[in-house]
């Protein structure tokens, strides 16, 4: 295969994957920063809510591993055409440097390195939790996937890509989504999570709980670290305010990775939009 096999490949696949979507095979896009056209592989443009989100796709035709250096180089392009998503794919996978590189990005852009093979089962990277007509278009951080499966209070929950939940929940590294209706209960993100707290404290000792705000473009997201005696796992808490609602994640981490896992939560929850939903009336009056 050469790689221009290869870039055509990689396009086939996403077309499948995005199939309301435009897409532009091998096309430019003006760089803010470097004030020129940038040759990008695959763009991907969705219009949701009135809102344009770009997807920057990158075909690495390499015969080993992408490096460091291959990711920083994307980064920096991404951020240049004010791309929302960033896709590296790669035939070889990647170095653990590089992995860590796009890990560890403190950008907004949300990034993933794919091979092939993962790209031939990829969904896309957006999901729609919601409760009663209050939703969000989710998007999950690097390295992450959202499971839209409601179970218990949670709407839908985000764990590592290769994991199912219980694999993610036995190993304590997780996050779940969740609504306040300020319409039927009024209360503001801060004072949500006081009340998360007082009901933990109502079954386990906190030994450590603090609530800072975190200034996000036009948003203050609230966000809230607690640590509970006997419990081998970091709970963080982010919520953030909308008009009718409150949309929360609440991260369960355990310590050597909590400060990465603290940037997931901020990043999923800041990036969130809301949307309202409209429940279908199945009941019909018979005549």
């Amino acid at each position: 295969m050469t790689w221009q096999e290869y870039e055509r490949e990689v396009f086939k696949n996403i077309s499948r994957n995005y199939p309301d979507a435009e897409l532009e095979f091998n096309s430019k896009i003006f760089g803010k920063y470097s004030r020129g056209m940038r040759q990008c592989d695959v763009i991907i443009r969705q219009t949701i809510e009135e809102v344009e989100y770009i997807t920057l796709i990158d075909a690495k035709y390499y015969k080993k591993r992408i490096d460091v250096k291959a990711v920083e180089s994307f980064i920096s392009m991404a951020n240049d055409v004010d791309a929302d998503i960033g896709i590296l794919v790669t035939p070889l996978g990647y170095s653990e440097s590089a992995y860590n590189r796009a890990e560890y990005d403190t950008s907004s852009i949300l990034l993933d390195i794919l091979t092939v093979e993962e790209l031939k089962d990829f969904q896309g990277h957006w999901a729609i939790p919601y409760a009663g007509e209050n939703g969000v278009i989710l998007s999950p951080a690097f390295g992450w996937i959202i499971d839209a499966t409601q179970r218990w209070s949670m709407v839908a929950s985000s764990y590592r890509i290769g994991f199912d939940f219980d694999q993610a929940f036995k190993e304590k590294e997780f996050i779940y989504f969740g609504f306040w209706d300020t319409n039927k209960d009024p209360l503001t993100a801060e004072q949500l999570l006081k009340n998360q707290v007082e009901l933990i404290s109502e079954r386990s000792k906190i030994l450590e709980s603090e609530i800072q705000p975190i200034q996000k473009s036009s948003n203050t997201l609230f966000i809230r670290k607690t640590i509970i005696e006997n419990y081998l796992a970091v709970e963080y808490a982010c919520a953030v305010e909308y008009d009718d609602f409150i949309f929360y994640g609440i991260l369960i981490s355990p310590e050597n990775r909590e400060s990465v896992n603290r940037q997931k939560l901020i990043q999923m929850i800041e990036r969130a939009l809301p949307v309202g939903i409209k429940q279908k009336n199945t009941h019909h009056n018979n005549t």
